[in-house]
């Protein structure tokens, strides 16, 4: 009988995460990975058949934590009469202040070096069905491609603020906001200021 393994999947996603978050995605190898948890590589294959599962395992693990937060935006916990606008500006909030605190590993669930590497399909679709079911709120018709705008608006925004990309000066948190209410005009969910 093998030996049991002594590293638990705990542990394992917390080294891939603060690897991936300190050092960058590319930095998540398998021996960089070993040698955090303090395993030999040919170990770690019993795990992982390659890097991009071990990433895998970071963005289920980014995928859970983020539907746990935008929870209080699902259709099955909000309150139906609430106001598009609100629960679309709530995601967005959500989603914003999740990407700073993990800005490396949350470029996982959008940006994945593949498809091996993003979220499985059972640990993305909470998050999926919480944009999907806000946004149908909103627009009549195929929510999808609205869906589609609002994220990519939001990862884009994110992804910029992160990097220090905008030098122009001026109040971030303002240009946010900005973005955010063209966004739901354009989509048909205009917020009451």
């Amino acid at each position: 009988m093998p030996a049991p393994l002594r590293v638990s999947q705990e542990e394992l996603v917390a080294a891939i995460r603060r690897i991936a978050e300190q050092d960058g995605i590319d930095a998540v190898t398998m021996s960089s990975v070993a040698a955090a948890v303090g395993m030999r590589t040919p170990s770690l294959y019993k795990r992982a058949a390659h890097r991009h599962e071990l990433l895998r395992l970071a963005a289920d693990d980014a995928a859970r934590e983020l539907s746990t937060s935008a929870a209080a935006f699902s259709s099955n916990g909000a309150d139906p009469d609430r106001d598009p606008a609100t629960v679309l500006t709530g995601l967005a909030r959500t989603l914003r202040a999740y990407v700073a605190t993990a800005p490396r590993v949350s470029a996982l669930l959008f940006a994945a070096p593949s498809e091996q590497a993003a979220p499985s399909t059972a640990s993305a679709e909470p998050i999926l069905r919480t944009l999907l079911d806000a946004v149908s709120s909103a627009v009549p018709g195929d929510p999808l491609p609205a869906a589609r705008t609002f994220t990519a608006w939001i990862f884009g925004f994110c992804t910029m603020e992160q990097a220090g990309a905008f030098r122009l000066g001026g109040d971030v948190d303002e240009a946010f906001e900005f973005g955010l209410d063209a966004l739901l005009a354009a989509i048909g969910a205009r917020r009451q200021h």
